[in-house]
């Protein structure tokens, strides 16, 4: 099975930094040139509110604000894995059929897989 997410956390990670560059910036890279004042002016709010806790997906989000008033959001959100299209977003994992029969949760091989035929028929004959 999955073990437990801690986007709540790592998102609280990227708005301490990103409120740390309003100060100065911090990116410390040698190719890129470094701006002499702080690009990013505000980090507007941070919100929860299209986390869904109970089926998913975690999210938070963050609103930025750059010195030219130009506004960004910034998201951070669990994925799941899912075979042979790799890390998903539940957006993604809805277009593949994730809350019906197009996906599902194979114990063995420790993943999500897209449910083929076979599966499909398992499935509405043990429902029935």
């Amino acid at each position: 099975m999955t073990g437990p997410t801690y986007t709540q956390y790592i998102g609280l990670e990227i708005e301490h930094a990103l409120k740390e560059c309003i100060d100065k910036p911090q990116f410390k890279e040698g190719f890129y040139r470094h701006p002499v004042e702080p690009l990013i002016s505000k980090v507007t709010r941070t919100s929860s509110a299209e986390a869904n806790y109970a089926t998913g997906p975690i999210k938070k989000t963050m609103y930025v604000e750059d010195t030219f008033g130009n506004r960004y959001k910034v998201s951070v959100e669990d994925l799941k894995q899912v075979k042979g299209h790799g890390w998903v977003t539940y957006a993604e994992a809805d277009k593949l059929g994730w809350f019906g029969e197009g996906v599902h949760y194979d114990r063995d091989l420790g993943v999500y897989v897209e449910s083929d035929a076979e599966y499909v028929s398992w499935l509405k004959k043990e429902t029935a």
